[in-house]
């Protein structure tokens, strides 16, 4: 299995936020096991969060104009 690289060409060199060592542990560990780069590994992790974030807030903007509409 080939690792995949994150493209840096339209990276915008934002704010990168510190990571607690003890995550820094258990994702080297996971590194080692997939032989995918942590920073592969992130970049998924924090696109799923997010991606389930967005599907929460929409299903609360969902339910909220619902409970507006029964009024």
């Amino acid at each position: 299995m080939t690792p995949e690289r994150i493209r840096r060409y339209d990276d915008e060199r934002l704010y990168q936020p510190r990571i607690h060592s003890r995550r820094i542990r258990e994702l080297h560990r996971i590194s080692e096991e997939t032989g995918e780069p942590m920073t592969v590994l992130v970049d998924q992790a924090l696109q799923e969060f997010i991606e389930r974030q967005s599907s929460d807030d929409n299903q609360i903007d969902s339910e909220a104009h619902g409970e507006e509409q029964d009024e």
